[in-house]
């Protein structure tokens, strides 16, 4: 059985696959840059054990900083950043 942070950081590195994939075709690589670095770096915290602790109520911002360019709204790469969020919110 995995740890929930095996299963995060496995939900971060999809999110990140799927944005690396979208970065060669479009024209929002600077965005999809961010987001990339953003779940390096929640991944890296989580990893270390610096992770904060969401309380079931703080978010990561992902997925409100993707739905503000993306089209369209049930594009992969939301849907796994929203899957990010509620994972943390749930877990974390």
């Amino acid at each position: 059985m995995e740890t929930q942070t095996e299963e995060f950081i496995k939900l971060i590195d999809q999110s990140v696959e799927i944005a690396e994939q979208m970065r060669h075709e479009s024209e929002h690589s600077q965005r999809l840059n961010n987001v990339i670095s953003v779940l390096q770096s929640v991944k890296n915290q989580t990893v270390l054990g610096e992770l904060e602790a969401s309380g079931g109520k703080s978010t990561l911002g992902l997925a409100r900083e993707v739905s503000d360019w993306i089209e369209p709204l049930d594009a992969p790469l939301l849907k796994a950043v929203g899957a990010v969020e509620e994972y943390y919110q749930k877990h974390f």
